[in-house]
């Protein structure tokens, strides 16, 4: 590679740290406006382990919208990043992610770590998330005077609980 060409690859990598981050703090702060302008229009989404999949910007912030609420505060906090540059216009990363989540409705606490694949465009000089997704290592609950509940891998809390979106 050229001087010129390494140059623009850095360039392009720590703008889509940038994108990740403001991503995540978008996500935290509640700043869905915000967080639309980090999507593709024909983003496609999967979380908790694919149960929950999307397609297209709209449906994607519809349902961040319903269950990111202020009733239930969060962080989620991404570490590492390994991007890959694929092409002028393409890219992907591994992102390890860790999480927590006070639900007020079950009375719960989260904590868990999981791995984010994220795939992004190059659209008019701007990186765009183009897929996101992750799967989780582990998720670590404590209900309030309940139980203690502890799950690995594919299973999440929500299969424990037996509820359904």
């Amino acid at each position: 590679m050229t001087l010129e060409e390494r140059i623009t690859r850095l360039e392009d990598i720590e703008a889509i740290r940038h994108l990740q981050a403001r991503y995540q703090r978008s996500l935290d702060t509640r700043a869905f406006d915000e967080m639309a302008e980090c999507f593709d229009d024909d983003v496609v989404s999967s979380y908790g382990n694919g149960k929950m999949a999307y397609n297209g910007k709209e449906a994607v912030l519809n349902f961040l919208k319903s269950v990111m609420t202020l009733k239930m505060p969060s962080t989620h906090l991404i570490h590492g990043g390994e991007i890959d540059i694929i092409d002028t216009e393409n890219a992907k990363a591994k992102w390890y992610l860790e999480d927590y989540l006070l639900h007020q409705k079950y009375k719960m606490k989260l904590h868990g770590a999981a791995i984010y694949d994220v795939d992004y465009v190059k659209k008019n000089g701007r990186w765009l998330i183009k897929s996101i997704g992750y799967k989780r290592c582990y998720e670590y609950l404590e209900c309030r005077g309940l139980i203690n509940l502890l799950t690995l891998g594919k299973t999440t809390f929500l299969d424990k609980l037996k509820v359904k979106r």
